[in-house]
């Protein structure tokens, strides 16, 4: 009896160490490991009022092209999250009180007509996939950059020379139509803002730049996601 015993306490202390070790059991599942997208949004945009340079970016609420690309992680359902960019060209209308002499080879005007490079760099989730019409929602959180500010008729660089950087924030909803379970062809109606810094302004002006747009674009995944249990 005292045998039996022995034998079983010492089945008891292995058995724990042994369950320990043993290694997680990996799953594939259909869900891919990765989502690409590329799309191009027709964007409308207002003013930033630069308040270190005195002066103002007037987008004049013109419709303008935005070229935007993502890569996401897959989670389940479709869902995923990544970062993504984007970028475009953009006409504005500069003009300045030219209190504050700009730094370097920048320089400033009255009132002249420009260009800038409108970029954006996001955290991004999307929830919404599968073959057939489904509704897609996205949120994104980051930044977004006006870089090569320059005036039209001679190309010279407008204050700020070094451009600028706001935190951006956006929502999006909308309707997607997959062709397959891994390939679907999104349109989304986004709302962004773009908050700009209050140094140098006037307690009643406007440090936001809002910019709805609408976006088309075509979503691809890739790979295989997979799980341990």
């Amino acid at each position: 009896m005292k045998r039996i015993s022995l034998a079983l306490l010492t089945v008891m202390l292995f058995a724990g160490p042994l369950n320990a070790q043993r290694r997680p059991r990996v799953f594939t599942t259909s869900d891919p490991n990765v989502w690409v997208t590329a799309g191009i949004d027709g964007f409308r945009a207002n003013v930033v009022n630069d308040g270190v340079t005195a002066s103002t970016w007037d987008f004049g609420n013109s419709t303008n092209l935005q070229y935007r690309a993502s890569i996401e992680k897959g989670m389940r359902s479709g869902a995923s999250f990544g970062l993504a960019g984007s970028w475009g060209h953009i006409p504005f209308e500069y003009s300045s009180t030219g209190l504050f002499p700009p730094p370097g080879d920048a320089t400033q005007c009255a009132r002249c007509d420009a260009h800038l490079d409108l970029m954006t760099l996001v955290a991004t989730f999307h929830s919404g996939s599968g073959v057939g019409l489904h509704q897609i929602f996205e949120l994104n959180g980051g930044i977004v950059a006006y870089q090569n500010l320059k005036q039209d008729s001679d190309g010279a660089k407008l204050a700020p020379g070094g451009g600028n950087i706001d935190p951006l924030f956006s929502v999006g909803w909308g309707f997607g139509f997959g062709l397959r379970d891994r390939s679907s062809i999104d349109f989304t109606s986004n709302y962004t803002i773009g908050l700009h810094e209050r140094k140098g302004l006037s307690n009643g002006a406007n440090n936001t730049n809002s910019m709805p747009s609408l976006r088309l674009s075509l979503r691809t995944g890739f790979g295989n996601r997979t799980i341990s249990r």
